[in-house]
């Protein structure tokens, strides 16, 4: 009797046992939090550039005194867009552009020991960023009973960095030019979507800029600062050739499924 009694309890909880079940993973189709798939979406976004070096710069005066000219990089806010369209299983091409307002570097001439001899801030350039690549998005967890259901891309693409001087107040003889450069911007993001919206979603992420300079670019403006900090004619030539440039961002994404 207590044995067909423990059976029968036992027929009964079934129904509320699968009840509590996740029917989306029981049916096979993803739970409701998921990022849907989209076969083009739009991401405005707002970010930051994070602050970098980019190497000496090595000034030789008409005594063959060598010195080090070093600049760091200020950084600021940046807005951007990016535009994506599906290509294959989790494969997305991605096209993408963002400006970054000028700000304040701090320039430091030292000796060729490298004691600081002198250091000062001074207007930094602007820097547009443009980019066409791949955006991959990586496979959700399975089974995936997650609360919250964030989805991981990854982006690898062929990229331009542009920078302009709009004004040079510390050193006003310095050239006022830009220079354009080829990078390679890889990328991180965590997007989720917005409540329960299928269109709407979120993402954070980071993105690196390795940049390789053409430092002939850079050479006519350096020399001027040069002799100013120096009081003569300097020659001019750099120890670096590439840096990387740290953004970070959130963005809003509209998504066309």
């Amino acid at each position: 009797m207590k044995c067909s009694a423990l059976a029968l309890l036992g027929l009964l909880a079934l129904p509320l046992t699968a009840a509590a079940q996740d029917r989306s993973l029981m049916a096979g189709e993803p739970p409701r939090e998921r990022l849907p798939e989209s076969r083009f979406s739009i991401t405005p976004y707002v970010g930051a550039r994070v602050p970098f070096t980019t190497g000496d710069a090595v000034l030789v005066d008409n005594q063959g005194n060598a010195y080090l000219l070093a600049y760091q990089r200020g950084g600021g806010p940046m807005a951007g867009v990016d535009v994506t369209a599906h290509m294959v299983g989790p494969v997305h091409f991605l096209l993408g552009g963002a400006f970054s307002a000028s700000t304040q570097d701090v320039l430091r001439l030292a000796d060729a020991s490298g004691d600081s001899l002198d250091e000062r801030s001074t207007d930094g350039p602007s820097y547009w960023f443009a980019r066409a690549g791949v955006q991959v998005r990586l496979a959700d967890p399975t089974p995936d009973n997650r609360r919250f259901h964030p989805s991981a891309l990854i982006t690898v693409a062929p990229a331009l960095v542009g920078t302009h001087w709009s004004k040079i107040e510390s050193f006003p003889d310095a050239a006022n030019e830009g220079s354009t450069t080829f990078a390679l911007n890889l990328g991180a993001d965590a997007a989720a979507r917005i409540g329960r919206s299928d269109k709407w979603s979120f993402s954070i992420g980071l993105q690196d800029y390795l940049a390789f300079w053409n430092t002939d670019d850079f050479r006519a403006r350096d020399a001027v600062v040069g002799e100013a900090l120096l009081g003569g004619p300097v020659a001019i030539d750099y120890d670096y050739s590439s840096s990387n440039i740290l953004t970070a961002r959130f963005g809003v994404t509209y998504r066309f499924r």
